[in-house]
C-alpha cells in the first residue's frame, strides 16, 4: 500500500521590498478562497482582453490586483499595503509569487489542456534515432 503526507504551511510569507517594507501573507489559503479570490481579477482581466484599454479600465484590473493581494495577506500587512504606493512591476511579481505560492502557479481548475513538460536534458526519448534507423543502400 502506497502513502503519502502532505505538510501544512504554519509560518507567513513573507514579501521583503525595498529596506522597510516587510509584506506577510498567509500561510495556507483554502482552495475556494483562492478561487473566488482569483475570480475578481480574470473578471478585471476580461475588461482589458475585449481590447478596453482605456484608463478606467486599466485602473479597475490594478485595483482588482491589489484587492486579491490584500486578500493574501495578514491584516496588518493588508493595512499596510493600503497605505503604499508600488511600482507596477512589483505588484506584478508578487501576484505571480502569490499564484505560485498559493495556486501553484495557476488556479487549481484550469484548463488541463496545456502541453506536458519535456522530459529531462539527457533522457532518452522513445522515438527512433535516424542514425539509428536502417537507411537504404540501393544503387551502390
Amino acid at each position: 500500500m502506497a502513502k503519502v503526507s502532505f505538510a501544512l504551511n504554519t509560518e507567513p510569507h513573507v514579501a521583503e521590498i525595498g529596506d522597510d517594507l516587510v509584506l506577510e501573507f498567509r500561510p495556507e489559503i483554502m482552495g475556494d478562497e483562492f478561487l473566488d479570490a482569483y475570480e475578481t481579477i480574470r473578471e478585471a482581466a476580461a475588461v482589458t482582453d475585449d481590447q478596453d484599454t482605456s484608463t478606467a479600465a486599466v485602473r479597475e484590473a490594478n485595483r482588482a490586483v491589489r484587492a486579491f493581494l490584500s486578500r493574501m495577506m495578514l491584516p496588518e500587512s493588508a493595512e499596510r499595503f493600503a497605505e503604499v504606493q508600488l511600482p507596477t512591476r512589483i505588484i506584478g511579481a508578487l501576484l505571480e509569487w502569490t499564484m505560485e505560492i498559493y495556486g501553484g502557479g495557476r488556479p487549481s481548475g484550469s484548463s488541463s489542456g496545456s502541453a506536458t513538460a519535456s522530459p529531462p536534458r539527457g533522457t532518452r526519448g522513445t522515438g527512433s534515432s535516424r542514425s539509428k534507423a536502417s537507411t537504404s543502400t540501393r544503387g551502390r
